[in-house]
C-alpha cells in the first residue's frame, strides 16, 4: 500500500487532529485548576508582589516597556519547557497489515493516529508530572533536574504544616480548622471556593483511621455506599476538605508526594495557570500557541514518514503562599 501524501496529513490538519484525541485522565488535571494561558511567545513574566504572582503582558520589540516595579514586586521571565516527541511510519507498517477488528488493508491514516494517539499520552502525562511540580514549587524535568524552583526565584519558603497523626490524642479537626484559618487570612482577595489535599497512601491511611477521626471516616464511606451505590477508596471529606490519594508515579527521579506526606490546595479562580508557547515550525511562529503540535516529513528514498509531536507548557501556582505541605508526624 503507498504511503499518502494527502493534504489531511499536512502540519495543520494533523494539529487538528492531535488536539481532537481525547484527553487522557490525570488526577491533577482532573481538578479543573490550571487554566490554561494560550501564549504567542516562548516565554511567560511572572510578577510577584505580596504574595501573589501574576502574568505580566508580552509586548513586541521596539514597543515601550513596564515600568521599574516599586519596591516589594519583582518580575521573573520564564522560558516555557518544549517536550518534543519523534516516531516514524514506514512502508512496512502499512504493508499487508489488517486493519485492527476488520479484513480490510490497514491505512496510513490509521497507523499515524494510532502513533499520535501514543505519543499524546506521553505527552499528558508529562505535563501532570510538570503541574505535580507547580504545586510542590519545584518544577523537574523528566530526568529529575530541575527546570524552576519557585520559591527560590521569589524568595519564598515553603510552610509545612504537622498534623501529628502519630499521635492518639491530637485533636485533627482543631488542626485542621487552624490550618484553614491561617490560609484564610492570607486569601487577600483569592477566590478560593474550596481545598483539596493530595495525599500520600500513609498520611491519608493515617488520617482515616486517627481515633479522632475514624468513626466519622466510618460514617462518610458508609453514607457515600448508600448515596453513590460505591465508594471511589481514594477520597475523603471532611471539614470542608476533599483528600484524595495521589496516585501518579514519575519514577525515582520525578516528582513525587512523599508516603506520608499530602499537599494542600485551593480550588477556585485564577489560582493556577498552565502557559503555552508556540511549536518552532515556520507555520507557527508568532501564532497563539496549542497545547498539542504534530507534523510530518518523508523519509529518504519514500520509504516512510517522520511523525513529530510536541508540547510547549509551564505551570504555574499564582498564590504559592496558599498551598502547604502536610505532614503526619
Amino acid at each position: 500500500m503507498p504511503l499518502s501524501s494527502d493534504s489531511k496529513f499536512g502540519v495543520r490538519a494533523l494539529t487538528t487532529a492531535v488536539n481532537k484525541i481525547p484527553a487522557t485522565p490525570t488526577q491533577i488535571r482532573d481538578l479543573g485548576i490550571f487554566e490554561p494561558q494560550y501564549l504567542t511567545t516562548t516565554y511567560v513574566n511572572v510578577e510577584y508582589q505580596e504574595g501573589r504572582l501574576n502574568l505580566v503582558q508580552s509586548k513586541e520589540r521596539g514597543e515601550s516597556g513596564q515600568a521599574v516595579p516599586p519596591k516589594g514586586r519583582a518580575i521573573k521571565t520564564f522560558r516555557i519547557p518544549h517536550l518534543p516527541e519523534d516516531d516514524v511510519v514506514r512502508a512496512d507498517d502499512v504493508q499487508n497489515l489488517r486493519a485492527f477488528g476488520t479484513d480490510k488493508a490497514e491505512t496510513v491514516e490509521n497507523v499515524v493516529n494510532d502513533k499520535m494517539a501514543a505519543g499524546k499520552l506521553n505527552l499528558e502525562f508529562t505535563r501532570e508530572h510538570l503541574m505535580l511540580g507547580a504545586l510542590q514549587g519545584k518544577i523537574l524535568d523528566a530526568d529529575g533536574t530541575m527546570l524552576y524552583d519557585l520559591y527560590k526565584e521569589f524568595e519564598l519558603t515553603r510552610e509545612t504544616v504537622d498534623w501529628k497523626l502519630d499521635t492518639k490524642t491530637t485533636e485533627v479537626g482543631q488542626l485542621m480548622d487552624k490550618t484553614i484559618a491561617s490560609l484564610r487570612a492570607k486569601q487577600k482577595g483569592a477566590m478560593v471556593t474550596g481545598w483539596v489535599a493530595l495525599c500520600g497512601l500513609d498520611f491519608l491511611t493515617a488520617l482515616k483511621y486517627h481515633d479522632k477521626i475514624k468513626p466519622l471516616y466510618e460514617r462518610y464511606r458508609d453514607g457515600a455506599a448508600y448515596r453513590e451505590g460505591s465508594l471511589n477508596p481514594i477520597e475523603f471529606e471532611h471539614n470542608g476538605i476533599k483528600f484524595i490519594q495521589y496516585t501518579g508515579d514519575f519514577g525515582a527521579k520525578g516528582a513525587k508526594i512523599a508516603a506520608d506526606q499530602a499537599i494542600l490546595l485551593p480550588v477556585g479562580r485564577k489560582l493556577y495557570t498552565e502557559a503555552f508557547a508556540p511549536a518552532d515550525m515556520n507555520a507557527t511562529v508568532n501564532t497563539r500557541a496549542l497545547p498539542y503540535y504534530a507534523s510530518r516529513e518523508k523519509l529518504d528514498h519514500d520509504k516512510g514518514w517522520s511523525l513529530h509531536m510536541q508540547s510547549n507548557p509551564l505551570p504555574i501556582a499564582l498564590r504559592p503562599e496558599l498551598v502547604v505541605t502536610l505532614s503526619a508526624s
